[in-house]
């Protein structure tokens, strides 16, 4: 069973949590130190993680952060809740759930989810994207460029992974968006650009750039002359 991380110190907000998650198919993990994430370390079915931003507990976040190293696959869902006299900010994830939580919303994104990685397992099964002298293995969900690991979170995984798909063909953002994002995400092109620009900058830790901005249009993978 696909598997979610849940970072709370509420236990009643995590056994509605869990109620959900069992609804639409998911097994909901309650974790909330790194040594508790450490123990599930090398699981292919997690799938997700889930984080109370307003908690405020220092070990919780720790495990959090943690959890994205060791998972970076993994999608991100922030729970907002609006705290009288306190100012709460949110990173970027794939889905921002703010108080009061629409659990509607929660369920669609799940459900998108699931079948979104089920698809990917059947297609990615044992397949290894290539170009030039940089190999995306999707199986092992691993990225590497002339045999040194490169390091992307997951939406970087999932933008890379549909540039190696057509790779010397220019991908319009538009078609990243739909490609990378939740249908409910709001995503302004800028957004992409941003996003191109980390992953751009990870690749060239060990080479030339392979990436080449088509402006006004997206991107493309490029061999340097």
């Amino acid at each position: 069973m696909l598997k979610i991380l849940i970072f709370v110190t509420d236990a009643q907000l995590f056994l509605m949590l869990r109620f959900l998650l069992n609804r639409a198919g998911f097994e909901a993990l309650l974790v909330t130190t790194p040594a508790e994430v450490s123990v599930l370390a090398g699981s292919r079915q997690i799938v997700a993680m889930l984080v109370d931003r307003g908690a405020g507990d220092a070990d919780l976040n720790a495990g959090f952060s943690h959890a994205r190293t060791l998972f970076p696959q993994a999608s991100v869902i922030h729970l907002l809740r609006k705290m009288p006299g306190r100012e709460i900010s949110s990173d970027a994830c794939d889905l921002l759930l703010e108080s009061p939580l629409d659990p509607a919303l929660l369920i669609d994104f799940l459900q998108r989810l699931r079948n979104r990685s089920i698809e990917e397992e059947r297609a990615d099964s044992g397949a290894i994207l290539r170009f030039a002298d940089l190999s995306m293995d999707l199986a092992a969900v691993k990225v590497q460029r002339a045999g040194r690991a490169i390091q992307l979170t997951a939406l970087e995984f999932r933008l890379l992974r549909r540039l190696l798909q057509t790779p010397l063909a220019v991908c319009d953002r538009d078609v990243l968006i739909e490609a990378c994002w939740p249908q409910t995400a709001e995503v302004e092109p800028r957004t992409v650009d941003i996003h191109i620009g980390h992953i751009r900058r990870a690749l060239m830790g060990t080479g030339p750039d392979l990436i080449r901005t088509i402006r006004g249009r997206g991107y493309a993978l490029e061999v340097p002359s």
